[in-house]
């Protein structure tokens, strides 16, 4: 069943959503399941404590065991962050080039199934492994390097599996 929020509702929601990023993502952020698709994305407990460090600490490493959904929690954060502020500037480094492109392709598909309303930003470039937002934000990938992310003014660094 769907219904028509209001605009009061609305700008209720996105208020809600730019404070909170838990609330974002519990409510509306949706990710890919291997066998049941596209599913609400609802956080463990964990998670949330998470997307709070990432809000609480300018650095977080995370030593943790695979298939906890960290990249995916993440990717999520990474969605509300450029959603919500301006000129986000956010790269993803990794080992291998094709798990920090993997980390954008979540990324884009989080914010491609976010509900339309909710939407305060459309996509102006887009390419395979990076993208801008309209509001200036953009997110690319990259593989370790010397000079990976030299000379960038960066709001997020996502080093992942390092």
């Amino acid at each position: 069943m769907t219904f028509q929020l209001s605009k009061k509702q609305i700008m209720r929601e996105l208020v809600k959503c730019g404070k909170n990023p838990s609330y974002f993502i519990t409510n509306y952020a949706k990710i890919t399941h291997p066998q049941k698709g596209l599913i609400p994305f609802k956080l463990y407990d964990f998670q949330e404590d998470l997307l709070e460090s990432f809000e609480d600490h300018r650095f977080n490493v995370i030593l943790k065991a695979r298939q906890l959904g960290i990249s995916t929690v993440t990717a999520a954060y990474i969605v509300w962050l450029m959603t919500f502020h301006r000129e986000k500037n956010v790269l993803v480094i990794a080992t291998k080039f094709s798990t920090a492109a993997n980390l954008v392709k979540k990324v884009k598909s989080i914010l491609r199934n976010l509900p339309e309303w909710i939407n305060l930003a459309k996509v102006t470039i887009d390419n395979r492994t990076s993208f801008e937002l309209s509001n200036g934000s953009q997110i690319k990938a990259s593989s370790t390097s010397g000079d990976a992310g030299r000379s960038e003014a960066l709001s997020l660094l996502v080093i992942d599996e390092a």
